[in-house]
């Protein structure tokens, strides 16, 4: 009887702490965005601004999905499981929005929150926002899985991934070919979409690739490395061979546009197929770079 009594209590308990994080994400917010000072305390309207709702929830989400990794160890008992969750919950929380401070520095450095989502409800800014969320709590996720129970290889799994994830937001003009700045000034929902399926493809890549035993750094960095390399390499193989299997045939003014030419307008139908195409692209590599596993096939010698 005691111990289901236990297990109810702790589900409570991680009840109470979600609650706790999104609490603190209300204050928080508030410091990271000091003009919205009054704005954060009023009542929320969610059909007024959807651009507003989009964004706040997609933080919840990201929330979870980071929470979901988390687990009660009560070998050592009950104070001590919940000293431990606790702990790590208010740090995972710290670094998360500390992450997603950092990638929206790197990619929406010309926008602000206050005038792209309260004044002009850019519907456009909370779909890439959202890529930003939940893709960044899917690498989180894994970084908290790797680093087990060591604090310090918690911070630099948190620093080496939010380096790689900060370089590959910055190619998407370079696979796109599109003018990223004009279009989200021009609330473009299509390059929304497709931004969204390129930070989720870069995700799942980054977060596949960081997915290893870490037994010794600097093999574990070379490791990751190399299936970055690996999925450079067989990324184009997907991207090409999809449109060629199902002989996907690109608009005009896209294929002719050359590389210094950045394409300034993009249809809803483009933008899906731009991102839907990527985001598969980067799954199926993950495929081929992760789900191989030679064990002792080779011998060391």
């Amino acid at each position: 009887m005691n111990e289901i009594f236990d297990k109810l209590v702790l589900r409570f308990v991680f009840i109470i702490t979600i609650f706790l994080a999104i609490y603190a994400y209300k204050h928080l917010h508030r410091i990271i965005y000091p003009s919205l000072n009054r704005q954060i305390f009023q009542k929320f309207f969610p059909s007024k601004n959807e651009a507003d709702t989009l964004h706040l929830f997609s933080r919840i989400l990201g929330m979870g999905i980071i929470f979901s990794e988390f687990f009660f160890l009560m070998d050592q008992g009950f104070s001590y499981a919940l000293l431990d969750f606790s702990l790590r919950a208010v740090f995972a929380f710290i670094i998360y929005l500390l992450s997603l401070f950092i990638i929206e520095s790197i990619a929406l450095y010309n926008f602000e929150y206050s005038g792209e989502i309260l004044k002009r409800r850019n519907l456009s800014y909370s779909l890439i926002c959202l890529s930003h969320a939940v893709g960044t709590a899917l690498i989180l996720k894994t970084v908290l899985k790797v680093s087990g129970e060591s604090f310090v290889m918690l911070l630099f799994l948190w620093l080496f991934s939010m380096t790689l994830i900060g370089f590959a937001s910055k190619s998407y003009n370079y696979i796109s070919k599109v003018n990223f700045n004009p279009l989200l000034i021009q609330k473009s929902i299509p390059l929304g979409i497709s931004y969204l399926g390129f930070f989720f493809g870069w995700s799942i890549i980054i977060s596949s690739s960081i997915n290893n035993p870490l037994n010794d750094i600097k093999w574990y960095t070379i490791q990751v490395i190399l299936k970055i390399l690996l999925s450079l390499m067989f990324l184009p193989l997907f991207l090409k061979g999809l449109k060629f299997f199902f002989q996907i045939e690109e608009p005009k003014r896209f294929k002719e546009d050359d590389d210094n030419n950045d394409v300034n307008e993009i249809d809803l139908g483009f933008g899906i197929y731009q991102g839907i195409l990527f985001f598969t692209s980067c799954f199926l590599t993950t495929v081929v770079t992760g789900n191989v596993n030679f064990g002792s096939f080779y011998p060391i010698f």
